[in-house]
C-alpha cells in the first residue's frame, strides 16, 4: 500500500467490514508497525497523532481527568475541558450527575451491556441501581473519549487526526453533530475520517474532502465522491446499497397502491 495525503486535508476512509479501514489507521498512528516502508508528515517520521477509536478506553479517574488526558499541557483546564465536553456531546451528561464534572468512572470489574437512553433524567439513579463496579459502560453513549480527543486538537504537537467509526454508538442527530465539531475544530489540520457509512460526511465529499475505497487490505479506487460515482466500481456498489434504504416512502407507497389497484 502506497499513498499520499496532503497537508490539512479531509480523507475519508471507506469500506465494508474487514477491509483494513482500523489496520490503516494503527500502521498510521504507529499502534502497528509496517512491514516495510514508513509513514512521514512533511517528510519526517510522524510523531504526534491524535485517534478517535470505535475502542472506547476510560480509566478510574474522574471525567475531567478523563477528558483532560487528551492534552495533559492543559489537564488542569477547567474551561478547556468543558469546551471539551460540550464539543463531544458530554455536557448534558455531566449536568445529570450529582458529581458533575468531578464523578468518578470506577474500574471495570465486570463485563456487560446496558444501552443508555440520553434522555435518562437520573443518571446516578441508574447507575447505583446496577450495584456493581463497573464504567457504567459510559462508551455506550461515546461521549467522554470524543471529548478527550478534542483536548488533543488544542495541542500543537498534534498535526494528523484520525477519526475511526466513533459514532457507533450515537444517534444520528448525535453523529451528524460530532462531525461538524470535528470538522470545525481541526483548525488546520490533516484529517482521516474512517466509515463503513455514508452519512453527514458525504455532505462534503465534493468540496474539501478526498475518498479512499478500500476493498480486501487495499486501496482499490481514491477520489472526490462524483468522481468514484462516476467509475461505478466499488464506492459506487456500497453507496448505493446504502442509498437505497433511503428511498422516498411517497415511491413504496404508490407502487403499493398501484398493486393494489391492479389487483382489484
Amino acid at each position: 500500500m502506497s499513498f499520499k495525503i496532503e497537508a490539512r486535508d479531509i480523507v475519508v476512509v471507506v469500506g465494508a467490514n474487514n477491509s483494513g479501514k482500523s489496520t490503516f489507521v494503527n500502521v498510521l498512528s504507529l499502534l502497528y508497525d509496517a512491514t516495510s516502508g514508513q509513514v512521514l508528515v512533511g517528510g519526517e517520521n510522524i510523531k504526534a497523532i491524535a485517534t478517535l477509536t470505535q475502542d472506547h478506553h476510560l480509566y478510574p479517574l474522574s471525567i475531567k481527568e478523563n477528558i483532560g488526558l487528551g492534552n495533559v499541557d492543559v489537564v488542569e483546564d477547567l474551561d478547556m475541558i468543558m469546551e471539551a465536553a460540550k464539543k463531544g456531546r458530554a455536557e448534558r451528561l455531566i449536568g445529570k450527575l450529582a458529581s458533575g464534572i468531578d464523578t468518578v468512572l470506577e474500574p471495570r470489574t465486570v463485563q456487560y451491556g446496558a444501552l443508555v437512553n440520553e434522555g435518562e433524567e437520573d443518571y446516578g439513579c441508574f447507575c447505583r441501581c446496577l450495584s456493581i463496579t463497573s464504567f457504567f459502560f459510559w462508551f455506550i453513549l461515546g461521549v467522554f473519549p470524543s471529548s478527550r480527543t478534542f483536548m488533543w486538537f488544542n495541542s500543537n504537537e498534534v498535526k494528523l487526526v484520525a477519526v475511526d467509526k466513533p459514532t457507533l454508538a450515537l444517534d444520528p442527530e448525535g453523529e451528524l453533530a460530532l462531525f461538524n465539531n470535528l470538522r470545525v475544530a481541526r483548525e488546520g489540520k490533516t484529517t482521516l475520517f474512517i466509515t463503513h457509512g455514508f452519512g453527514p460526511l458525504m455532505k462534503h465529499a465534493d468540496k474539501i474532502m478526498r475518498v479512499v475505497c478500500m476493498k480486501e487490505g487495499k486501496i482499490v479506487e481514491s477520489g472526490h465522491h462524483l468522481q468514484l460515482m462516476q467509475l461505478k466500481g466499488e464506492y459506487f456498489k456500497m453507496y448505493n446499497i446504502q442509498a437505497k434504504a433511503f428511498k422516498p416512502i411517497a415511491d413504496s407507497t404508490e407502487s403499493d397502491e398501484q398493486k393494489i389497484l391492479s389487483v382489484g
